[in-house]
């Protein structure tokens, strides 16, 4: 990225779509939907089915006693114990400039592995995202096993409702979703995020974080776009989350569960869940529906206080050509920045091990040093496209609003 405006003040809100508008009004929820993710590639579903508040408040409950456990206990979790990115991460350190000190914990479905994660004659996809999770100790953590064994069912199944439901908003055939997507044989990275305020950091950087946020195009701050999932879920607890609304214009995304008092700064949406569009999607609509850009704002969090989010990236099957919803066959280069000659599986696992290097030292050297530079590459050709059509979104809300 290398605009490097200051932001521009914004009124405007991610805007809302009601699931129970699917029956009661389809007419008005599938112009809300399309809306929502043609002119900003964001939305908030309210109602969203399965993530009422009573369940959100136990979820943010369990993951809370996860994170506030011993250092101890949580290690025994360690991501690093297993070749398949599961389990827990350590906060990262405040002094490297990336605006954010996070702790996470990596999920997936509990699956047996289909080879040995250093079998070279398989692909590396089917190496590294099939295999068992990496739990805490149960007897001291009882519920949280349960807890994110029935997050991930309630994830997964609204995936598959909301994407069929957007395919049909695209006018495209809803069997064409379940052709990337087979409900029975899913491949899946997910994660549950601890953000710390900006008090996490020295008292003499804090400053030049400020700094950083306040620029548009800051590459030290965590921006990016969510390449290859389909869609991305999300539940919070607290303010953070910023989108790009247009070309230097961030958006202040709302809490969708309210665990704590005081003062949120944003909207508390109670039961709702935050949906964006990933590379996978810009690609397969051929841009009409676009990837955002997107943060965590560490100076947004209240001080005293940490953030919980619960992001979840359900990925279409990684072999095969990836062709956009009525073609016969893929561009060279579609409006999403995609290649259509891309090995999409290479791509998934080179972008996980770029996110936890822990894991990649200890496991993936090799495999990491020979795909980084292509899968580098295509992912800014993606965030590149991606910022094209927010412009031509942005001339769009400006022509609106002349």
């Amino acid at each position: 990225m290398s605009v490097a405006k200051e932001n521009k003040e914004t009124t405007l809100e991610l805007p809302e779509v009601d699931w129970l508008d699917r029956e009661a009004n389809p007419k008005r929820f599938f112009k809300d939907l399309s809306y929502a993710l043609s002119e900003f590639g964001f939305m908030v579903l309210t109602n969203a089915p399965g993530f009422s508040d009573e369940f959100q408040q136990h979820a943010f409950r369990e993951v809370r006693g996860f994170f506030d456990s011993p250092m101890d206990l949580k290690k025994t979790a360690h991501i690093s114990n297993t070749p398949y990115f599961r389990g827990y991460s350590l906060p990262t350190p405040a002094d490297r400039g990336h605006g954010q000190v996070i702790e996470a914990f990596q999920y997936g479905f509990e699956q047996d592995p289909l080879c040995e994660y250093d079998d070279k004659t398989q692909p590396i996809h089917r190496r590294l995202f099939r295999g068992p999770n990496t739990w805490p100790d149960a007897q001291s953590l009882p519920g949280f096993r349960p807890l994110i064994d029935d997050l991930n069912h309630r994830y997964h199944l609204l995936t598959h409702l909301l994407g069929e439901a957007i395919v049909e908003s695209l006018g495209e055939e809803v069997e064409s979703f379940r052709d990337y997507f087979d409900f029975d044989n899913p491949d899946l990275a997910a994660s549950l995020n601890h953000n710390y305020s900006l008090e996490a950091f020295a008292e003499k950087d804090r400053a030049n974080v400020k700094k950083e946020y306040k620029k548009f195009g800051s590459d030290k701050v965590g921006a990016h776009i969510d390449g290859p999932p389909f869609i991305a879920l999300l539940i919070n607890d607290r303010p953070g989350l910023q989108v790009v609304a247009a070309e230097g214009q961030w958006i202040n995304a709302p809490v969708t569960c309210r665990t704590a008092e005081g003062s949120y700064e944003v909207p508390v949406i109670s039961g709702s869940v935050i949906v964006n569009t990933g590379g996978t999607l810009m690609h397969l609509s051929e841009g009409r529906y676009s990837a955002t850009l997107h943060r965590v704002n560490t100076t947004l969090i209240p001080e005293g206080e940490t953030r919980v989010s619960m992001p979840y990236f359900l990925l279409p099957k990684m072999e095969g050509d990836l062709v956009p919803f009525g073609k016969s066959e893929a561009a060279t280069v579609g409006a999403g920045g995609y290649e259509s000659g891309r090995d999409r599986g290479a791509n998934a696992s080179v972008n996980r091990m770029g996110t936890f290097p822990q894991v990649t030292r200890r496991w993936w050297t090799e495999e990491y040093a020979e795909l980084r530079q292509r899968q580098h590459d295509e992912v800014e050709a993606e965030t590149q496209a991606a910022f094209k059509l927010a412009k031509e979104r942005g001339e769009r809300f400006k022509n609106k609003s002349d």
